[in-house]
């Protein structure tokens, strides 16, 4: 693919212009919008049966590029068939319709392109075949004009824009044969098409005969739609036969019909292909039919010769500039590098230097033996000070808190007469109710914090010569625990 070919994939479409062709065997008509917004118009004749050549010359007469070319088949360049329906999906009728038209054409199917839509007339299908390779050949001429080709369509097709979109309407036209055909539009979709053969319309003479003639065929297309369209009935007839009054032959018409005849009234003046080609020229312009999509373009190569010599040639320029950074980064990392070995060697130097120092400055072992020594002494005499101290403060408490809870725990069957209180020990002499009631007065001992840690070694009961019952209890602190 050429890179001007490239680079008009991918432009904007809000850019390209749009052209449209109509190609007939004996002329291809060109229009297109100039700069002003003026449609010019163009014809080249067609030398040689060959239409895509003169089409080729107008292209390039006209300097016309990054385009959007809507193409449009005239009488001879294409098939119409009327077929039953083979039901087939959108997806599939580009693929398999060629192949339910192949027992009706003499072409191979792998060689032609074909489209249609179901009629409204019988169930019946109406089919349009083309042959591929010319339309293959023709898109790549645009390729290289930075054109490219956006739909093929048919004459037959086009003359919708002539009748009324929401109507059923009849188009009378004349092709470049000169043979004059009839064409019907149920709602903008072609349901019928002939051609009138026998009646011929010569220079501006409308003989009468040669009208009733013409009037007889109309009227017999007229009857059989009549009879096939069910839902819809013709309700005008518009006239547009080249060389001919239209508004004459309309008016001839008109009372020798059932329908509202009025000729065409989109242009003025110009040919029969060349109102075609202004039609088709709008860009939203969207036949039913389109016979050109762009899987029948051949995909270009992924890899060609001038690709490859691209690719290595970019390969070889980057490896060059890879090489050139390393070399460069290397010639940086380098110079650091020296840079660092002459610092580290510096500071080598001057390690060792301190080292020497520090080692002039080191103590003695005999002084440091002596230093730990005098530590330790320091640390038992802190130790003294601190159990002395700890000391004191038992004494000068004393045992005031011992009383105050012996006396929260007064009971009215313990009477106590004898207490005898120091550091460790506590013993307790006294009256009691009943064997039981002391070691009920003990377990409350642990509800008091200065009681609580006191463990009592003995108890003696006994009972006097009253009978009573005497109870003398010997106690000390418990191990580990120090004086509050």
């Amino acid at each position: 693919m050429a890179v001007s070919t490239l680079f008009a994939k991918f432009s904007p479409v809000k850019q390209r212009h749009v052209v449209s062709l109509v190609a007939s065997a004996e002329q291809v008509v060109i229009a297109y919008q100039d700069n002003a917004g003026k449609t010019q118009l163009d014809a080249q004749t067609v030398t040689q049966s060959d239409p895509w050549t003169a089409a080729s010359l107008l292209i390039s007469r006209h300097g016309i590029s990054k385009a959007d070319v809507h193409l449009v088949l005239g009488h001879g360049l294409y098939q119409s068939l009327l077929i039953d329906d083979p039901g087939l999906s959108d997806e599939d009728k580009r693929a398999a319709l060629p192949f339910q038209l192949k027992d009706f054409i003499s072409d191979s199917p792998s060689d032609i392109v074909a489209d249609g839509f179901s009629s409204p007339v019988a169930n019946r299908f109406q089919a349009f075949v083309c042959h591929k390779l010319p339309l293959i050949q023709f898109s790549k001429t645009l390729e290289k004009n930075q054109c490219r080709l956006t739909n093929v369509s048919l004459e037959d097709v086009a003359l919708r824009q002539w009748t009324q979109l929401d109507k059923t309407e009849m188009v009378l036209s004349r092709d470049s044969h000169g043979v004059l055909q009839l064409a019907a539009f149920h709602l903008g979709q072609l349901c019928f098409q002939r051609q009138i053969r026998g009646v011929m319309l010569e220079g501006q003479m409308m003989p009468p005969s040669v009208v009733d003639d013409l009037a007889l065929e109309v009227q017999r297309s007229l009857d059989y739609l009549r009879s096939q369209l069910k839902s819809a009935q013709v309700t005008g007839l518009v006239i547009s036969v080249h060389g001919i009054d239209d508004t004459e032959l309309a008016f001839q018409l008109s009372s020798r019909l059932s329908v509202a005849v009025r000729p065409q009234q989109l242009f003025d003046t110009g040919t029969h292909h060349q109102h075609i080609a202004i039609a088709a020229l709008s860009h939203d312009y969207s036949p039913d039919v389109n016979l050109f999509s762009d899987d029948l373009s051949p995909k270009a190569p992924l890899l060609t010769f001038e690709k490859m010599l691209l690719v290595w040639g970019a390969t070889s320029l980057l490896v060059v500039l890879v090489a050139a950074y390393q070399q460069f980064s290397l010639a940086q990392a380098e110079k650091f590098f020296s840079l660092a070995d002459s610092e580290r060697q510096s500071a080598q130097s001057l390690s060792d230097e301190l080292n020497k120092q520090m080692a002039l400055h080191l103590p003695s072992v005999s002084l440091t033996n002596e230093v730990n020594e005098k530590k330790a002494a320091i640390d038992a005499k802190r130790k003294a000070l601190a159990a002395v101290k700890q000391h004191d403060a038992a004494l000068q408490q004393g045992h005031a808190d011992t009383f105050r809870a012996l006396a929260s725990l007064s009971r009215r069957d313990i009477s106590v007469s004898s207490i005898s209180v120091s550091q460790q020990s506590l013993d307790l002499s006294g009256l009691a109710a009943t064997p039981a009631s002391v070691p009920a007065w003990l377990q409350t001992f642990n509800t008091q914090p200065p009681l609580a840690d006191r463990v009592f070694e003995q108890m003696a009961l006994s009972r006097d010569k009253g009978n009573r019952l005497n109870f003398n209890l010997v106690s000390k602190r418990e191990s580990g625990e120090s004086a509050k």
